[in-house]
């Protein structure tokens, strides 16, 4: 029995490979809280103030200090941009995955869009607004899963097939509690429904494949269609 259970629990850290570094990265913490209270200063300005005209530099300027983190911290510990899932090789197994989970996110969205207005279209405009949407995805899945999931999985605490992934998926609903659009009639925010399962698979996918790109893809079109399809008609 006592073998069994040790060969289960060595399955489940397989799945926490940053535990070759058993120290908590506090550089990279503190680089996430930084960023995130700049987002919010310029998110808070943008609408306290619309006369300033910020446009979209509450992405644009976390997006250029995330660039400019990694590739400082990249210079010097060249093995973090492993650790964060930027240079992993993207496998077969990891695009045949990704497109799955997409395509039910996706065909979850058409769903409730076709609900609420009896119609759908994919208009090509999306497409360009899906690339300009990368800015703000990238910097959000990488402190996501690149940072605080990594953080937390050297925590022993959150070893198991499916912990922290429910932590993740947790906090990154939280993150969205602020979302102005709500469900009809009551005063939760949708995205706070929708981006529990979200924040579920990409920690489980982060874990598994080891890679942020297609996650940060997958973000940016997700956040397009939700807007387009759902957001704009509640």
């Amino acid at each position: 029995m006592r073998n069994s259970e040790t060969t289960m629990r060595n399955a489940a850290d397989s799945h926490y490979p940053a535990q070759a570094d058993a120290s908590i990265d506090w550089t990279d913490i503190q680089a996430g809280v930084f960023v995130g209270l700049v987002f919010a200063v310029i998110k808070g300005a943008s609408i306290a103030m619309p006369e300033w005209r910020l446009g979209n530099l509450d992405s644009l300027i976390p997006f250029l200090i995330c660039v400019e983190y990694t590739i400082y911290r990249a210079r010097h510990y060249p093995e973090k941009l492993d650790v964060w899932g930027l240079t992993m090789p993207i496998t077969t197994m990891a695009v045949v995955v990704g497109a799955a989970m997409a395509a039910a996110a996706i065909g979850c969205l058409a769903t409730l869009g076709f609900l609420l207005t009896g119609s759908l279209s994919f208009e090509f405009i999306y497409v360009p607004k899906m690339i300009e949407y990368l800015v703000s995805a990238f910097p959000q899945q990488f402190f996501l899963c690149s940072v605080v999931l990594v953080s937390l999985s050297k925590i022993r605490v959150f070893h198991g097939q499916w912990r922290l992934p429910l932590v993740v998926g947790v906090l990154f609903a939280l993150a969205h509690f602020w979302t102005p659009h709500h469900i009809p009639g009551t005063g939760i925010p949708l995205q706070l429904i929708g981006t529990f399962p979200l924040g579920f698979l990409a920690a489980w996918y982060f874990l598994t494949f080891r890679t942020i790109l297609p996650l940060t893809v997958a973000h940016a079109v997700l956040y397009v269609l939700l807007h387009h399809w759902v957001l704009m008609h509640l």
